[in-house]
């Protein structure tokens, strides 16, 4: 189930309708909207965690002392209703709290994406656990995801804090909301946002806390700098996620970032010298926060990254498109935002040999090209490609670019495509 979310008369953005989904990216020109959009998607998902989701139209039943609990179409309708009902009551509080100060806005409303689709069917159980010698009465409640009538995921969460099987029940609908905003049973959205100014952000962060003030920053750029000063490393990582940082760590790193205490390190690969993060490259600036994301004790599984490009050469540009494409393989959700024709141009091309790796085999071209198949995206993972366009009067609005594919171009970044038009319109005048 996809999150949409419809936002109007929003700063500089008229009208955007934005599906959350696995790989998000936006393209448009500077002061489109394009910062704030991603900024407001972050802060309503945290807000949306502690909403209290109605309970009148889930389904319910008792067999044999276990309990069967289901939320279907119904449920999700009416948990539609009752967001957008709180959206609309307190817009403006909201968006005052993740900006901290007052911007106009229209509307913000969610809809829930395919939910005709799903249901969820949930067993509310209790049984006895003996840990460390105390037995102790403990509550499980498994869940199960259907699509089309076959279920297609379990989720298993224990509960806390509750007398009986009852008051157990009454949780679920609240653990069902946390599946389908964040994917956990457990409400912890696990999110990050890597803001443009990243670089200079990591240098000046411990300073900005020694101060013992917290200023007039955006909840996402403030959670990013109490990020980096609770920052611990995950001693156990998975193997997903140790595939993906040494994959950073070679193509685009060409070294480890590593943290020994409060303070921030390069280590370069070949000459293995250790070098303080403030003296470093802004290459080494830009993507220590992504290598952080991933190796983190806190997992981030929702990944925001303000102009992503930033600092890199074009070369590396097509290695950080494969690196997104592969965090997005693992699970992750990933929303970036980029001006570069370079990175929308890998991506485009990626985005096309994974539709022709439908059609036939492509192992010839992916061989030549240095390219394998974790390079294209999965066959689940959903994908929505946004162009800021920004009008006359000054006004965005925010398209979803179609896949073209016959012929099959791919995605059409007409704002790339003009400026390479009058570039090389430029150098032929120059040149004739």
């Amino acid at each position: 189930m996809v999150l949409h979310l419809t936002i109007k008369e929003f700063g500089r953005v008229e009208l955007a309708e934005i599906s959350l989904d696995n790989f998000v990216v936006f393209v448009g020109n500077n002061n489109s909207g394009k910062t704030m959009i991603m900024q407001l998607i972050y802060g309503l998902r945290k807000k949306l965690v502690d909403f209290s989701v109605p309970v009148t139209e889930i389904k319910q039943t008792e067999i044999n002392g276990q309990y069967l609990v289901r939320c279907d179409q119904d449920w999700f309708t009416e948990l539609e209703l009752e967001i957008n009902k709180y959206l609309d009551q307190n817009k403006s509080r909201i968006i005052e709290d993740i900006f901290g100060m007052s911007i106009p806005i229209g509307e913000i409303r969610i809809k829930l994406k395919e939910k005709e689709l799903m249901y969820f069917v949930s067993s509310v159980s209790g049984y006895r656990n003996d840990n460390w010698g105390e037995q102790k009465n403990e509550i499980r409640v498994n869940i199960l995801q259907y699509e089309n009538g076959e279920d297609v995921k379990a989720f298993e969460s224990q509960v806390s804090d509750c007398i009986n099987l009852e008051d157990a029940v009454k949780k679920v609908p609240q653990i069902v909301w946390g599946l389908i905003l964040s994917e956990k049973t457990a409400l912890d959205l696990g999110q990050l946002f890597l803001p443009a100014s990243r670089s200079g952000l990591q240098l000046l962060y411990k300073q900005y806390f020694a101060g013992g003030t917290e200023g007039n920053l955006v909840v996402p750029i403030k959670d990013f700098l109490r990020f980096l000063q609770l920052y611990t490393e995950e001693k156990q990582l998975q193997e997903t996620r140790k595939d993906l940082l040494e994959f950073g760590e070679k193509h685009l790193l060409q070294g480890k970032v590593v943290q020994k205490g409060n303070d921030t390190f390069y280590v370069d690969s070949i000459t293995n010298k250790m070098i303080s993060l403030h003296i470093a490259s802004s290459m080494i600036h830009e993507l220590s926060p992504f290598m952080k994301a991933l190796g983190a004790a806190q997992r981030i599984d929702w990944l925001y990254c303000d102009e992503v490009e930033n600092s890199l050469h074009p070369l590396l540009q097509r290695e950080m498109a494969r690196w997104l494409i592969r965090m997005v393989n693992t699970g992750m959700h990933v929303i970036v935002s980029s001006h570069s024709d370079t990175m929308a141009s890998r991506l485009n091309n990626l985005f096309m040999l994974t539709y022709l790796k439908q059609k036939k085999n492509i192992y010839g071209i992916l061989t030549e090209l240095g390219l394998t198949e974790n390079d294209l995206l999965r066959s689940n993972v959903k994908l929505g490609i946004y162009e800021f366009k920004t009008g006359k009067l000054g006004k965005t609005v925010v398209e979803k670019l179609e896949f073209i594919s016959c012929p099959l171009i791919g995605y059409d970044f007409k704002l790339f495509g003009s400026n390479l038009d009058k570039l090389y319109n430029e150098a032929d005048r120059i040149t004739g």
